[in-house]
């Protein structure tokens, strides 16, 4: 197969030339850290001040979370070592190592065993899951009773991480609770809601000398195929002392900052990505939309529109190392997603950005698989990043907490007003506005901050006014009809987040 090769320099003058192939710089950050460890309150060692002090000060993680069997060792007969008032105990101690910008301690419990449906990471809840409450293997439970009624630290439902999934042998008929559901869409949507993660690659766990397991990558593109949105970690599950030090594995989050409410969003909408080197940062825009970002409803483009995806690479050890992209892409409910464009072959530090993919029509997602030093015989290391998904057929609720843009509609002025209600600045870049009865949609390619209070006219028609508040031309032809025509704004995530009926 015949490959492209350039130099990152010469790919970014071809950016810079279109605002809206530039990432939102200073926007988001890349961290890097470790979902799965345990200590001896269940079946590892020493005590989680030990593992937060080895996960901070010698793997050097800027997060790591220490997560517990719910249904074993100390922690399962003594559930105040979980989250009592005591200053040992799991979320104490997580709280305490716990510095914004510094290090991140995420505390959680692992639900289950391997055969009774497999493992899964519960994070950040404030209750141990009981096996009275919750029998191991029965996900119906923890799913539809437990976890309803109990939120995590952001007051939102928990995310799940969904551990290992090669280990047992999948498929099976009771993997992640399969065999409590009726139907196979009910076992889906239920696991859906809560579950974001999935490990791609795991361990060394109880091995001090070994390697992480294999890549998990066929059980990865199965549940994408299977309708299922998630991210890819990975983890080293540790039970010895070396928390985040056992491999150069690890799972990189893009968040806006190192807080316990910024990267749990992040988690929670999948900004996350797998790498087997320690300090690569990837940053992934498909279409304008951050990888992890469901694009749903009349927010999707139409069939056969360009979908170019804009890479940032960059790792301070090997500055000039050389990479091998490779773009995969499926529908959901088909075979396994297969690599759709010819590999682009690149090096060093900076911006790359790949043309040539279309939006298929349907419920179509993309992810990049990245080698780096792929032509060499050693040394390599890959990637594998969140995909991007647009689902025409889905609608996804403005983020909870109540949205902070308004929309209003003049239809005969061809005027839409937005206006930040908030008290923080938000920005519109790859927001998209739809016209819905007139099937006619705008997106804000460029970055354009509102400020708390401040409003943006979008205009359009042969007559529309060129005046404050900020206003941007849409169109020189009429879009609205004057008979109700519905108007949704979206943001760069997908989320329908204002509507004016």
């Amino acid at each position: 197969m015949s490959t492209l090769r350039l130099p990152l320099s010469g790919l970014l003058v071809l950016l810079l030339g279109s605002a809206a192939s530039q990432p939102a710089r200073g926007q988001v950050r890349v961290f890097f850290g470790n979902l799965h460890s345990h200590t001896s309150y269940s079946d590892g060692s020493a005590t989680p001040e030990a593992g937060y002090r080895h996960g901070r000060d010698v793997a050097r993680l800027d997060f790591l979370a220490i997560t517990e069997h719910n249904h074993l060792g100390r922690m399962a007969q003594e559930p105040e070592l979980y989250a009592g008032p005591s200053s040992i105990s799991l979320r104490s101690t997580a709280q305490r190592f716990s510095v914004d910008g510094q290090f991140l301690a995420l505390f959680g419990q692992e639900f289950s065993s391997i055969s009774s449906g497999n493992h899964a990471n519960v994070l950040e809840v404030g209750a141990v899951i009981s096996t009275a409450d919750v029998p191991n293997g029965r996900w119906d439970l923890l799913l539809q009773n437990w976890l309803p009624g109990h939120l995590d630290s952001q007051n939102q439902p928990a995310i799940l991480l969904l551990n290992h999934p090669s280990i047992s042998s999948s498929p099976n008929d009771v993997e992640y609770g399969r065999d409590d559901f009726t139907t196979a869409d009910a076992w889906r949507t239920a696991l859906d809601a809560h579950a974001s993660l999935i490990n791609m690659i795991n361990g060394p766990s109880h091995n001090a000398n070994g390697s992480p397991g294999r890549p998990s990558e066929s059980e990865f593109r199965r549940y994408l195929n299977l309708g299922f949105h998630l991210a890819p970690t990975a983890d080293q599950d540790n039970h010895l002392e070396n928390w985040g030090s056992a491999a150069d594995t690890r799972t990189g989050v893009i968040a806006q900052e190192l807080t316990r409410t910024s990267l749990l969003e992040a988690l929670r909408e999948r900004r996350v990505y797998a790498t087997e080197d320690r300090n690569l940062r990837v940053i992934v825009r498909v279409a304008g939309h951050l990888m992890g970002s469901r694009v749903t409803g009349t927010a999707v483009p139409a069939a056969g529109t360009a979908l170019p995806i804009e890479l940032e690479l960059s790792d301070d050890d090997e500055p000039f190392a050389s990479y091998q992209i490779e773009v995969f892409s499926d529908l959901i409910g088909g075979e396994e997603a297969e690599v759709v464009l010819t590999p682009v072959v690149a090096s060093g530090n900076g911006m790359v950005t790949i043309p040539g993919l279309t939006y298929a029509g349907g419920a179509q997602y993309v992810y990049l698989r990245i080698t780096q030093g792929y032509d060499e015989v050693d040394g390599q290391e890959r990637v594998w990043t969140a995909p991007v998904w647009f689902e025409p057929g889905a609608t996804l609720p403005a983020p909870s907490g109540g949205s902070s843009i308004a929309l209003s509609v003049d239809r005969r002025a061809e005027e839409a007003t937005i206006t930040n209600a908030g008290d923080a600045p938000v920005d519109l870049r790859n927001w998209i506005l739809v016209s819905t009865r007139g099937n006619q949609r705008f997106q804000f390619t460029g970055s354009l901050v509102l400020a708390p209070g401040a409003s943006v006219v979008v205009t359009s028609g042969p007559s529309a006014r060129q005046a404050p508040p900020q206003f941007v031309r849409w169109t020189t032809t009429n879009v609205w009809n004057n008979d109700e025509d519905p108007a949704e704004l979206y943001d760069a995530d997908g989320h329908l987040v204002a509507e004016h009926r």
